[in-house]
């Protein structure tokens, strides 16, 4: 769950984003996914059959978003299959790559120049709730019933105000070449346990030192093999929402003793080696030559390793969890959907724009899975009888649906705190300290984080 008690958080991200605005006016040029924004225009059409907007005046819409180039695509033929409906409705998108989106959007909060809508992450709402429309206003508008209860509230929700609706869910799986498997003797149906990645990725690299059984990069070593090592032994969250960590210093001690193992052992890739891969590790060599086993990673993830090997059978499996684990450590997130601008002159338009992307059948068609597994059950629903969405999606989304876990948090996704740990991680990595003093070292820069942030 949330916390709630960081309400001094926004004021601090208006002071601190007014500067930006300078550094905003000189940017220019455009580009998706260099971290610079590009606009569209108008994808209004002059015919359709789509019912017009409630009053059938000319409205003008500006909607935000960040992706890559193929979620661009997507969503600019929503836009024009939308617009096509409702011939008096002009909507102009504006979209870029994840960088900087943040900010740009704070930004613009403060200058009153706020896109109408835009797609958002939960973990921005300690900073931008207070700009952001309660939906509930324009509950009449968008049918949240289609979207989990436990997904609108836990990710959707912020200070009794509906701020965001879920647009996608996910969660990580194990993603598994499965000829790599045969080819190393590991049977198709092994139950994946922390210690048995070591134990088969030592076997795989002594028979071939070309070959390892996981790669991982610095994002995924933190989030999904020390945090769910970690979580499954304690029960609890990253951090709980007093600001104090979730664990204790033996723990992570223990949590960083199994990942120095999986290196010494030669089970995982060389971290030298993966590290020029972060965020597309689907690129590295040796997943492409298939020698590598698994990877860690989120359920939408999927196609894009699928179709980094050709013709390879790339399937999933449940994610790595040790007996007596007291839960999975492994949270089905519904973090990412669409809001709308406390400020917009065009609300209930708006509206009607987000339960076009949500809940209708051909706009689900159209965005697939671009913003993960859709979190209403029409859309979900129409994506699996087209043939649309990959089965392994599907199913990593069960097998990690049905384990018991906690949600996290905003305070468990702050960057600052990722950041503490990941440099002791790699100063581990690289021998330069013990499982222990990297403990020390995480503990003092974590609670001392924590500890700022709870006096803000």
């Amino acid at each position: 769950m949330f916390n709630r008690n960081l309400t001094s958080l926004s004021k601090m991200c208006v002071v601190l984003l007014s500067s930006l605005t300078i550094l905003s006016a000189c940017s220019s040029g455009s580009g998706a996914g260099s971290g610079q924004a590009s606009t569209a225009p108008s994808a209004s059409a002059d015919t359709g059959s789509g019912g017009a907007s409630t009053d059938g005046k000319p409205v003008s819409l500006r909607f935000a978003w960040w992706g890559n180039d193929s979620r661009h695509k997507a969503t600019l033929a929503a836009i024009d299959a939308y617009t096509k409906q409702h011939p008096n409705v002009k909507i102009e998108a504006e979209y870029m790559g994840f960088d900087g989106f943040n900010k740009k959007l704070a930004t613009q909060f403060a200058g009153k120049t706020a896109p109408d809508l835009f797609q958002f992450t939960y973990e921005w709402s300690v900073d931008m709730s207070d700009f952001m429309l309660d939906l509930n206003s324009v509950s009449s508008l968008i049918d949240m019933k289609q979207i989990p209860e436990s997904a609108l509230k836990d990710y959707g929700a912020y200070k009794g105000k509906q701020i965001m609706v879920p647009s996608g869910m996910f969660a990580a799986t194990t993603i598994v070449n499965e000829e790599f498997m045969q080819k190393h003797g590991i049977p198709a149906d092994t139950v994946w346990t922390w210690d048995k990645l070591i134990e088969e990725g030592k076997k795989v690299h002594e028979a071939d030192k070309d070959a390892y059984l996981l790669t991982a990069d610095i994002d995924v070593i933190n989030k999904l093999i020390l945090q769910p090592y970690i979580m499954q032994k304690t029960g609890k969250g990253w951090v709980n929402d007093d600001f104090t960590p979730g664990f204790d210093k033996a723990q992570l001690t223990d949590g960083l003793a199994y990942l120095s193992n999986l290196y010494k052992s030669g089970a995982i890739e060389p971290f030298g080696d993966s590290t020029a891969f972060v965020g597309k590790m689907e690129q590295n060599p040796k997943w492409v030559k298939g020698e590598i086993g698994l990877l860690l990673d989120y359920v939408q993830a999927i196609d894009k390793y699928k179709q980094a090997i050709q013709n390879a059978k790339i399937g999933v499996s449940a994610f790595p969890e040790n007996p007596g684990a007291v839960q999975s450590g492994n949270p089905t997130v519904a973090g990412t959907g669409f809001a709308i601008a406390q400020d917009s002159p065009n609300k209930e338009e708006a509206a009607k724009f987000i339960n076009y992307l949500i809940n209708d059948k051909d706009a689900a068609l159209l965005l697939t899975t671009q913003r993960g597994i859709p979190a209403s059950n029409v859309a979900r629903k129409a994506l699996e009888e087209s043939g649309k969405l990959n089965p392994s999606i599907s199913k990593g989304l069960e097998l990690a649906s049905a384990k018991k876990t906690t949600s996290p948090n905003v305070i468990s996704t702050n960057a600052e705190l990722a950041q503490v740990v990941k440099d002791s991680i790699q100063k581990l990595i690289y021998n330069q300290l013990t499982p222990q003093q990297a403990a020390d070292e995480i503990y003092e820069g974590f609670t001392a984080k924590l500890q700022e942030m709870k006096a803000k």
